[in-house]
């Protein structure tokens, strides 16, 4: 029996405007969920999110968050900001923004740090290309996100979630087996053992990402160390959607 509670992340990316925010929203009110759900839309539609989700469950989260607290930065958005907004949870180290925008480990450090400080939960973004995958440098590539993103973090009466999204995985179709990302999802686990210790290594939860729908969301969901998913294009899908969380939901009831 799972003792965390199942979360399930949309990332909208840069991809959505106030139609979908209507119909989503639309399909969440009046639902109750046992399984945390949130929606990460573009910034410019935190405020407008907020307004149409006071009658829902849904939270809002970010999908990035500035290193800096305050000052000459053009274009961030800071997490005291996003907390202001009525945000409650952000993205960070997202593969797209590391890839993109040269985004490090010692810059999600920064990061987590700062959400934290705001009470913010960050979700620490991981995962290996397709070249590391085939040299069989997964579990070096993961340790190495995890170790350089989260050593000396204080998470005393704080919360963390770890996402993991297989670059090759992402937007491509191929989604790891349940099997694979259970077996990579324990890994990680491991490893947060050797940052933290065992009993905050077993509070937090392990999201999996990576070309999740409603046809592979459930059985991803049934295992030991998948405790929710972050799902990408099938979010922009209000009907997809719901349904990803509606399976998080029936598990998480039945597991408790």
């Amino acid at each position: 029996m799972k003792t965390r509670k199942p979360m399930i992340i949309a990332n909208w990316k840069l991809n959505g405007g106030l139609d979908l925010i209507c119909t989503s929203v639309a399909s969440f009110i009046g639902k109750h969920f046992d399984a945390q759900i949130a929606i990460c839309p573009p910034y410019i539609y935190i405020r407008d999110m907020m307004t149409f989700l006071q009658y829902s469950e849904l939270q809002i989260g970010s999908q990035n968050v500035s290193k800096y607290e305050s000052g000459a930065y053009t274009g961030e958005t800071s997490a005291q900001m996003l907390k202001e907004a009525g945000v409650s949870l952000c993205l960070i180290g997202h593969s797209e923004r590391r890839t993109m925008f040269g985004e490090t480990n010692q810059a999600c450090f920064n990061k987590i740090a700062r959400a934290l400080q705001h009470e913010l939960l960050p979700v620490l973004c991981i995962g290996e290309n397709r070249e590391e995958r085939e040299q069989k440098k997964t579990q070096e590539i993961l340790r190495q996100q995890l170790t350089e993103s989260l050593k000396g973090l204080d998470l005393t009466g704080k919360n963390l979630c770890v996402a993991y999204e297989p670059i090759w995985a992402i937007g491509t179709g191929l989604a790891a087996t349940p099997e694979v990302a259970q077996e990579t999802h324990q890994f990680i686990r491991e490893a947060l053992v050797d940052v933290f210790d065992l009993i905050t290594a077993q509070r937090i939860r392990i999201l999996y990402g990576g070309s999740v729908t409603k046809n592979n969301a459930q059985d991803l969901l049934i295992q030991k160390d998948i405790d929710g998913l972050l799902v990408g294009g099938a979010s922009l899908d209000p009907g997809h959607f719901l349904t990803i969380c509606e399976h998080a939901s029936r598990i998480a009831k039945e597991e408790n």
